[in-house]
């Protein structure tokens, strides 16, 4: 089979059996009804129906061999890596809209090889936009030298994306201009980032607090 050119290239027998072609894109045609079903439990603010459904979805994603770690190149491999990609953004949000701090680190590491390792075939907006929250939640934790690190895998023109660039600015006021931080919620550019700001401010709230004390007890001696 000639190569798609959306997957590395690799030697070998791509061809499968009919009935195993057959099973997998039945497999996939129940699949896309669920993500629908997830999305709109989403909306109507059902996490948990949400959660439930993402859940089978994930082990259903099992039989893929398109996906994570394998990447075979399969006569179903853009439309397994397209649906496991769908799946896994879901449930990157859900993890933030539930306020699951370390759910949200896990899910976002198995969101990342589908822009990261097959990347050709998706869109860069899209793993931007992801990666918002990531940076987010790295600057609430005062994970700075890791904050730094998923910037650099970024390309240059991402800098000046506003779901980038919002929380570059922020880790530039945190240095200092602790009050445009707590304002900066006004400022953000997806309703997804709420949890992470609300962490944030509590912890320049915080940091304030810290500083003002230290400032206080020079004064005082």
């Amino acid at each position: 089979m000639a190569s798609t050119g959306l997957l590395p290239e690799r030697k070998g027998d791509y061809s499968q059996p009919r009935a195993e072609i057959s099973s997998k894109r039945k497999k996939m045609s129940t699949m896309n009804p669920r993500l629908t079903k997830a999305h709109l439990n989403r909306r109507r603010n059902d996490f948990d129906g949400c959660n439930s459904v993402l859940s089978h979805l994930k082990v259903m994603l099992t039989k893929f061999e398109s996906i994570t770690p394998l990447f075979e190149e399969t006569s179903n491999a853009v439309h397994e890596l397209t649906l496991a990609r769908d799946i896994y953004e879901y449930t990157d949000i859900l993890s933030v809209k539930m306020e699951y701090q370390d759910s949200f680190e896990q899910d976002f590491f198995q969101l990342k090889p589908y822009y990261t390792d097959v990347g050709n075939i998706l869109l860069h907006i899209a793993w931007i936009f992801y990666t918002g929250p990531q940076l987010l939640r790295l600057l609430v934790q005062n994970r700075i030298a890791e904050f730094h690190t998923e910037l650099e895998l970024l390309p240059s023109t991402a800098l000046e994306n506003p779901y980038i660039k919002h929380a570059v600015e922020l880790e530039q006021s945190m240095e200092g201009a602790y009050n445009r931080v707590l304002n900066a919620r006004q400022t953000m550019p997806h309703e997804a980032y709420a949890h992470f700001m609300d962490l944030l401010a509590k912890t320049v709230r915080d940091e304030i607090s810290g500083y003002s004390e230290k400032n206080l007890g020079l004064l005082v001696n």
